[in-house]
Protein backbone atom coordinates (compact mmCIF):
# COMPACT_ATOMS: atom_id res chain seq x y z
CA UNK A 1 0.00 0.00 0.00
CA UNK A 2 3.15 1.92 1.07
CA UNK A 3 4.46 2.05 -2.78
CA UNK A 4 1.11 2.35 -4.30
CA UNK A 5 0.47 6.04 -2.99
CA UNK A 6 3.74 6.97 -3.63
CA UNK A 7 3.58 5.70 -7.15
CA UNK A 8 0.09 8.09 -7.29
CA UNK A 9 2.12 10.56 -5.71
CA UNK A 10 4.29 10.15 -7.94
CA UNK A 11 1.50 10.63 -11.09
CA UNK A 12 0.19 14.01 -9.53
CA UNK A 13 3.46 15.63 -9.40
CA UNK A 14 4.78 14.94 -12.64
CA UNK A 15 2.25 15.49 -14.17
CA UNK A 16 1.18 19.38 -13.75
CA UNK A 17 -1.28 20.53 -15.62
CA UNK A 18 -3.09 24.20 -15.44
CA UNK A 19 -5.49 23.10 -12.90
CA UNK A 20 -3.06 20.93 -10.71
CA UNK A 21 -0.81 23.71 -9.29
CA UNK A 22 2.03 22.49 -6.85
CA UNK A 23 1.17 24.28 -4.24
CA UNK A 24 -2.44 22.40 -3.94
CA UNK A 25 -0.22 19.35 -2.00
CA UNK A 26 2.64 21.65 -0.58
CA UNK A 27 0.00 23.90 0.85
CA UNK A 28 -3.37 21.55 1.13
CA UNK A 29 -5.08 23.83 -0.88
CA UNK A 30 -8.40 22.65 -2.22
CA UNK A 31 -9.66 23.49 -5.77
CA UNK A 32 -12.89 24.91 -7.61
CA UNK A 33 -13.05 21.97 -9.60
CA UNK A 34 -12.30 18.80 -7.71
CA UNK A 35 -15.87 17.10 -7.59
CA UNK A 36 -15.12 13.30 -6.20
CA UNK A 37 -17.01 10.87 -4.21
CA UNK A 38 -17.54 11.91 -0.90
CA UNK A 39 -17.99 9.47 2.18
CA UNK A 40 -21.19 9.75 4.10
CA UNK A 41 -22.21 8.25 7.14
CA UNK A 42 -24.58 5.26 6.13
CA UNK A 43 -28.25 5.55 5.58
CA UNK A 44 -30.14 2.12 4.53
CA UNK A 45 -30.95 2.12 1.34
CA UNK A 46 -34.60 1.19 0.47
CA UNK A 47 -35.53 2.19 -2.89
CA UNK A 48 -36.89 -0.36 -5.32
CA UNK A 49 -34.16 -1.91 -7.95
CA UNK A 50 -34.70 -3.89 -10.91
CA UNK A 51 -33.37 -7.18 -11.30
CA UNK A 52 -33.32 -10.07 -13.92
CA UNK A 53 -36.05 -12.74 -12.98
CA UNK A 54 -36.28 -16.43 -14.33
CA UNK A 55 -37.83 -15.57 -17.74
CA UNK A 56 -34.88 -12.66 -18.28
CA UNK A 57 -36.78 -9.42 -17.97
CA UNK A 58 -36.21 -7.01 -15.36
CA UNK A 59 -38.69 -6.70 -12.47
CA UNK A 60 -38.98 -3.98 -9.69
CA UNK A 61 -38.13 -5.42 -5.89
CA UNK A 62 -37.55 -3.92 -2.90
CA UNK A 63 -33.76 -3.72 -1.83
CA UNK A 64 -34.68 -5.32 1.45
CA UNK A 65 -36.42 -8.23 0.15
CA UNK A 66 -33.42 -9.44 -2.22
CA UNK A 67 -32.35 -12.86 -1.62
CA UNK A 68 -28.40 -13.23 -0.96
CA UNK A 69 -27.88 -13.97 -3.93
CA UNK A 70 -29.90 -11.30 -5.80
CA UNK A 71 -27.66 -8.88 -3.32
CA UNK A 72 -24.49 -9.95 -4.05
CA UNK A 73 -25.26 -10.10 -8.30
CA UNK A 74 -26.71 -6.49 -7.31
CA UNK A 75 -23.33 -5.41 -5.63
CA UNK A 76 -21.49 -5.79 -9.01
CA UNK A 77 -18.23 -3.44 -7.90
CA UNK A 78 -15.45 -3.41 -5.80
CA UNK A 79 -13.28 -0.48 -5.30
CA UNK A 80 -11.06 1.14 -2.47
CA UNK A 81 -11.39 4.60 -1.84
CA UNK A 82 -9.35 7.53 0.34
CA UNK A 83 -10.93 10.62 0.64
CA UNK A 84 -8.71 13.52 3.52
CA UNK A 85 -10.94 16.19 4.66
CA UNK A 86 -9.83 18.73 6.36
CA UNK A 87 -12.05 20.51 9.32
CA UNK A 88 -12.31 24.02 8.80
CA UNK A 89 -12.28 26.95 11.53
CA UNK A 90 -16.36 27.46 10.98
CA UNK A 91 -16.21 23.28 11.71
CA UNK A 92 -17.03 22.26 8.40
CA UNK A 93 -15.30 19.65 6.50
CA UNK A 94 -14.01 20.35 3.01
CA UNK A 95 -12.66 17.07 1.09
CA UNK A 96 -8.85 17.62 -0.77
CA UNK A 97 -7.30 16.42 -3.63
CA UNK A 98 -3.98 16.43 -1.38
CA UNK A 99 -1.37 13.75 -0.18
CA UNK A 100 0.29 16.07 2.44
CA UNK A 101 -0.80 18.00 5.96
CA UNK A 102 -0.45 21.52 6.49
CA UNK A 103 0.73 22.55 10.11
CA UNK A 104 -1.33 22.39 13.02
CA UNK A 105 -4.47 21.32 11.19
CA UNK A 106 -7.33 18.52 11.62
CA UNK A 107 -8.15 16.13 9.43
CA UNK A 108 -10.60 13.20 8.43
CA UNK A 109 -9.13 10.83 6.85
CA UNK A 110 -11.68 7.93 5.14
CA UNK A 111 -10.68 4.88 3.85
CA UNK A 112 -13.65 2.72 2.69
CA UNK A 113 -13.83 -0.91 1.29
CA UNK A 114 -17.00 -1.06 -1.15
CA UNK A 115 -18.66 -3.24 -2.53
CA UNK A 116 -21.20 -1.74 -4.49
CA UNK A 117 -23.38 -0.62 -7.45
CA UNK A 118 -23.34 3.35 -8.15
CA UNK A 119 -27.14 4.18 -8.96
CA UNK A 120 -28.08 7.62 -10.51
CA UNK A 121 -30.40 10.41 -8.79
CA UNK A 122 -33.25 12.27 -10.28
CA UNK A 123 -35.45 14.66 -8.31
CA UNK A 124 -38.45 16.17 -10.30
CA UNK A 125 -36.93 14.23 -13.43
CA UNK A 126 -33.51 16.67 -13.14
CA UNK A 127 -30.23 14.45 -12.42
CA UNK A 128 -28.66 15.48 -9.40
CA UNK A 129 -25.91 13.01 -8.68
CA UNK A 130 -25.00 9.62 -8.14
CA UNK A 131 -24.42 7.53 -5.03
CA UNK A 132 -22.33 4.32 -4.50
CA UNK A 133 -24.87 2.18 -2.55
CA UNK A 134 -23.50 -1.08 -0.48
CA UNK A 135 -21.49 -3.05 2.04
CA UNK A 136 -18.28 -2.55 2.86
CA UNK A 137 -15.45 -1.62 5.58
CA UNK A 138 -14.59 1.63 6.50
CA UNK A 139 -11.44 3.22 8.55
CA UNK A 140 -11.52 6.49 10.12
CA UNK A 141 -8.26 8.56 11.07
CA UNK A 142 -9.08 11.95 12.82
CA UNK A 143 -5.92 13.45 13.16
CA UNK A 144 -3.65 16.65 14.63
CA UNK A 145 -0.82 16.99 12.74
CA UNK A 146 2.23 18.88 14.33
CA UNK A 147 4.09 18.90 11.22
CA UNK A 148 3.16 20.29 7.61
CA UNK A 149 4.44 17.78 4.90
CA UNK A 150 3.29 14.80 6.52
CA UNK A 151 2.03 11.53 3.99
CA UNK A 152 -1.76 11.57 5.11
CA UNK A 153 -2.92 9.33 2.35
CA UNK A 154 -0.84 6.10 4.04
CA UNK A 155 -1.80 4.33 7.02
CA UNK A 156 2.12 3.47 7.64
CA UNK A 157 3.05 7.19 7.14
CA UNK A 158 0.47 8.11 9.66
CA UNK A 159 1.46 5.38 11.74
CA UNK A 160 5.39 6.24 12.28
CA UNK A 161 4.49 10.20 12.24
CA UNK A 162 2.79 9.35 15.32
CA UNK A 163 5.40 7.32 16.81
CA UNK A 164 7.75 10.32 15.75
CA UNK A 165 5.23 12.85 17.69
CA UNK A 166 4.38 14.69 14.52
CA UNK A 167 0.37 14.07 14.81
CA UNK A 168 -2.10 12.49 17.17
CA UNK A 169 -5.60 10.77 16.72
CA UNK A 170 -7.80 8.33 16.66
CA UNK A 171 -8.54 5.55 14.73
CA UNK A 172 -12.14 4.24 14.26
CA UNK A 173 -13.29 0.93 12.30
CA UNK A 174 -16.89 0.84 10.62
CA UNK A 175 -18.35 -2.35 9.82
CA UNK A 176 -21.62 -1.51 6.75
CA UNK A 177 -24.04 -3.51 5.99
CA UNK A 178 -22.39 -6.84 7.04
CA UNK A 179 -23.78 -8.60 9.96
CA UNK A 180 -23.25 -11.72 11.76
CA UNK A 181 -22.06 -12.64 15.04
CA UNK A 182 -18.61 -13.43 14.22
CA UNK A 183 -18.23 -10.18 12.46
CA UNK A 184 -18.94 -8.40 15.57
CA UNK A 185 -16.89 -10.23 17.87
CA UNK A 186 -13.79 -9.16 15.54
CA UNK A 187 -14.03 -5.69 15.79
CA UNK A 188 -11.65 -3.55 17.60
CA UNK A 189 -12.57 -0.57 19.71
CA UNK A 190 -11.59 2.85 18.63
CA UNK A 191 -7.80 3.86 19.57
CA UNK A 192 -5.22 6.17 19.50
CA UNK A 193 -2.87 6.48 16.34
CA UNK A 194 0.12 4.30 16.23
CA UNK A 195 1.60 1.98 14.36
CA UNK A 196 0.66 -1.31 16.43
CA UNK A 197 -3.01 -0.31 16.28
CA UNK A 198 -3.07 0.26 12.57
CA UNK A 199 -1.83 -3.07 11.66
CA UNK A 200 -4.74 -4.68 14.13
CA UNK A 201 -6.93 -2.79 12.55
CA UNK A 202 -5.83 -3.71 8.66
CA UNK A 203 -5.64 -7.67 10.14
CA UNK A 204 -9.40 -7.08 11.56
CA UNK A 205 -10.64 -5.76 8.04
CA UNK A 206 -8.98 -8.22 5.95
CA UNK A 207 -11.01 -11.24 8.10
CA UNK A 208 -13.81 -9.14 8.19
CA UNK A 209 -13.99 -8.98 4.48
CA UNK A 210 -13.45 -12.53 3.87
CA UNK A 211 -16.65 -13.12 5.59
CA UNK A 212 -18.98 -11.68 3.21
CA UNK A 213 -19.72 -14.24 1.21
CA UNK A 214 -20.41 -16.93 4.45
CA UNK A 215 -23.33 -17.93 4.17
CA UNK A 216 -24.35 -17.10 7.90
CA UNK A 217 -23.74 -13.27 7.05
CA UNK A 218 -26.16 -10.66 6.45
CA UNK A 219 -25.39 -7.66 3.59
CA UNK A 220 -27.56 -4.49 3.85
CA UNK A 221 -26.92 -2.50 1.68
CA UNK A 222 -26.74 1.28 2.57
CA UNK A 223 -25.67 4.75 0.80
CA UNK A 224 -21.76 4.72 1.27
CA UNK A 225 -20.79 7.88 -0.73
CA UNK A 226 -22.06 10.86 -3.28
CA UNK A 227 -21.25 12.67 -6.07
CA UNK A 228 -23.07 15.90 -6.42
CA UNK A 229 -23.56 16.75 -9.89
CA UNK A 230 -22.36 20.65 -10.58
CA UNK A 231 -22.93 21.94 -14.10
CA UNK A 232 -25.50 21.92 -17.17
CA UNK A 233 -28.46 20.55 -16.05
CA UNK A 234 -29.41 17.32 -16.81
CA UNK A 235 -33.48 16.16 -17.55
CA UNK A 236 -34.73 12.94 -17.64
CA UNK A 237 -38.10 13.00 -19.75
CA UNK A 238 -40.95 10.68 -18.99
CA UNK A 239 -40.83 9.11 -22.27
CA UNK A 240 -37.76 8.77 -23.39
CA UNK A 241 -34.99 7.82 -21.44
CA UNK A 242 -32.22 9.55 -22.47
CA UNK A 243 -30.66 12.34 -20.66
CA UNK A 244 -30.86 15.82 -22.39
CA UNK A 245 -28.86 18.99 -21.37
CA UNK A 246 -29.80 22.57 -20.96
CA UNK A 247 -27.46 25.50 -20.18
CA UNK A 248 -28.68 25.86 -16.51
CA UNK A 249 -27.36 25.18 -13.39
CA UNK A 250 -28.53 23.09 -10.52
CA UNK A 251 -27.70 23.62 -7.01
CA UNK A 252 -26.04 20.80 -4.93
CA UNK A 253 -28.07 18.38 -3.14
CA UNK A 254 -26.23 16.24 -0.60
CA UNK A 255 -29.31 15.35 1.57
CA UNK A 256 -31.46 14.10 -1.47
CA UNK A 257 -28.92 11.82 -2.76
CA UNK A 258 -27.71 10.62 0.84
CA UNK A 259 -31.30 10.40 2.04
CA UNK A 260 -33.61 10.09 -1.03
CA UNK A 261 -37.04 11.08 -0.70
CA UNK A 262 -37.38 12.27 3.14
CA UNK A 263 -40.20 10.24 4.89
CA UNK A 264 -41.07 11.26 8.23
CA UNK A 265 -43.64 8.51 9.07
CA UNK A 266 -46.89 10.65 9.27
CA UNK A 267 -48.69 13.21 7.81
CA UNK A 268 -48.23 14.86 11.65
CA UNK A 269 -44.91 14.27 11.86
CA UNK A 270 -44.09 16.06 8.54
CA UNK A 271 -46.52 18.78 9.58
CA UNK A 272 -44.39 19.29 12.60
CA UNK A 273 -41.08 19.26 10.87
CA UNK A 274 -42.57 22.33 8.34
CA UNK A 275 -43.94 23.93 11.27
CA UNK A 276 -40.75 23.85 13.18
CA UNK A 277 -38.34 24.89 10.08
CA UNK A 278 -40.85 27.35 8.93
CA UNK A 279 -40.20 29.15 12.60
CA UNK A 280 -36.67 28.74 12.06
CA UNK A 281 -36.65 30.15 8.95
CA UNK A 282 -38.82 32.93 9.86
CA UNK A 283 -36.82 34.00 12.81
CA UNK A 284 -33.74 33.59 10.81
CA UNK A 285 -35.60 36.43 8.51
CA UNK A 286 -36.75 38.59 11.29
CA UNK A 287 -32.69 38.08 12.53
CA UNK A 288 -34.12 36.94 15.79
CA UNK A 289 -31.11 34.72 16.85
CA UNK A 290 -32.32 32.84 19.97
CA UNK A 291 -35.44 31.83 18.81
CA UNK A 292 -33.92 30.47 15.15
CA UNK A 293 -32.01 28.22 17.52
CA UNK A 294 -34.62 26.76 19.71
CA UNK A 295 -36.56 26.00 16.72
CA UNK A 296 -33.65 24.06 14.88
CA UNK A 297 -32.54 22.31 18.32
CA UNK A 298 -36.44 21.07 18.71
CA UNK A 299 -36.47 19.80 14.70
CA UNK A 300 -33.24 18.40 15.73
CA UNK A 301 -34.06 15.91 18.64
CA UNK A 302 -37.40 15.04 17.14
CA UNK A 303 -35.98 14.17 13.58
CA UNK A 304 -32.21 13.37 14.09
CA UNK A 305 -32.11 11.88 10.52
CA UNK A 306 -33.14 15.07 8.88
CA UNK A 307 -30.47 17.30 10.24
CA UNK A 308 -29.69 21.15 9.82
CA UNK A 309 -26.63 20.75 11.86
CA UNK A 310 -24.57 23.60 9.03
CA UNK A 311 -27.21 26.12 9.91
CA UNK A 312 -27.55 25.82 13.49
CA UNK A 313 -23.55 25.24 13.67
CA UNK A 314 -23.25 28.58 12.56
CA UNK A 315 -25.98 30.38 14.48
CA UNK A 316 -24.49 29.09 17.50
CA UNK A 317 -20.92 29.91 17.12
CA UNK A 318 -21.90 33.14 16.19
CA UNK A 319 -24.34 33.84 18.76
CA UNK A 320 -23.16 36.80 20.30
CA UNK A 321 -22.67 38.65 17.10
CA UNK A 322 -26.06 37.93 15.81
CA UNK A 323 -27.77 39.65 18.87
CA UNK A 324 -26.97 42.77 16.26
CA UNK A 325 -29.42 42.88 13.60
CA UNK A 326 -26.92 44.64 10.76
CA UNK A 327 -24.51 42.11 11.89
CA UNK A 328 -22.71 40.69 8.76
CA UNK A 329 -23.07 37.32 9.95
CA UNK A 330 -26.68 37.43 8.81
CA UNK A 331 -25.30 37.24 5.39
CA UNK A 332 -23.53 34.42 5.52
CA UNK A 333 -26.87 32.57 7.53
CA UNK A 334 -28.77 33.94 4.61
CA UNK A 335 -26.02 32.20 2.29
CA UNK A 336 -26.56 28.67 4.40
CA UNK A 337 -30.30 28.83 3.55
CA UNK A 338 -30.22 29.32 0.35
CA UNK A 339 -27.31 26.69 -0.87
CA UNK A 340 -28.90 24.11 1.38
CA UNK A 341 -32.44 24.83 0.89
CA UNK A 342 -33.59 27.01 -1.97
CA UNK A 343 -34.94 24.65 -4.05
CA UNK A 344 -37.47 23.70 -1.65
CA UNK A 345 -38.64 27.48 -0.53
CA UNK A 346 -40.98 29.17 -1.91
CA UNK A 347 -39.77 32.62 -4.30
CA UNK A 348 -41.00 34.78 -2.54
CA UNK A 349 -38.65 33.83 0.42
CA UNK A 350 -35.90 32.98 -1.94
CA UNK A 351 -36.21 36.54 -3.39
CA UNK A 352 -36.24 38.20 0.14
CA UNK A 353 -33.05 36.18 1.43
CA UNK A 354 -31.18 36.97 -1.79
CA UNK A 355 -32.18 40.49 -1.74
CA UNK A 356 -30.58 40.43 1.99
CA UNK A 357 -27.05 39.15 1.03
Amino acid sequence: MKYWSFFLLFIFVGCKTSQFKEDIFLEGKSFENFRGYEPVDPVEFEDEIKIKNINGSLDSKAIKLLSREETLGFLNNETVLVSIGEFKQEGSLEYLPIAFSKKNTSYKITMDYMKYATLAKFSDQKFIGSRRVGVGLRLISLINTAEAGINISDLYSIGLAAKQGKLSGTLIIEVIGIKSKEVTSLIPLPSEINQTTIQNAMQALATIKSKIYDEETSLYPQVMAIKEYQGKEVIKDSDDLSPSSPEQDIADRSIQLQFGSIDFGSEEKEKEASRLLQDALLAALNKDVDRSISALEEYGEKFRKYNLNSMLRYLKDNRTALKNPDAAEWKEIYKIILKDHKDKLPEDIVARLEASI
